[in-house]
């Protein structure tokens, strides 16, 4: 049977490009550089779902002193049912969520009103915050009864 360059094409194209398995031999090999990027370690455990808002560390900030008239900027009068001021968000947690904004307005050494936020309306506080407040809504409650307002 005679051989046409027809045939040579076909019967090259039907025979493996590497019979003997050295390329898939040098696949497996290490390369001879690094990669660029720097290996991969574990992956960080994964929070479970707690259904608990995040606590905001901003509400957190308290002036050092509240001197100044703490007022409900709504009314822009003092808070009178302080009961209602905070809500705990779960029963039995330490965080609580302000239902109303408290600011403190007092005047400055240059004779200028100035006012302070203590507590934005749905800011999550913890016990300690909320407690001094309360207890300053107190005193202040108690000193404007003493002077007859």
């Amino acid at each position: 049977m005679t051989t046409t360059p027809r045939s040579r094409k076909t019967a090259a194209a039907t025979e493996p490009v590497d019979p003997d398995g050295t390329v898939a031999e040098a696949s497996t090999l290490v390369p001879a550089a690094a990669p660029l990027e720097p290996p991969v370690g574990p992956e960080p455990a994964v929070a479970p779902e707690t259904g608990i808002p995040e606590r905001v560390p901003v509400a957190e900030v308290l002036p050092e002193t509240i001197d100044g008239l703490i007022v409900d900027s709504q009314t822009r009068r003092p808070p009178t049912d302080l009961n209602s001021l905070f809500e705990r968000i779960t029963p039995h947690g330490s965080t609580l969520v302000s239902t109303a904004r408290l600011v403190e307005n007092r005047i400055d050494e240059y004779g200028r009103t100035r006012t302070t936020l203590l507590a934005a309306q749905g800011a999550n506080l913890s016990e300690t915050v909320v407690e001094l407040l309360l207890q300053r809504l107190r005193d202040q409650a108690s000193v404007r009864h003493a002077i007859g307002e």
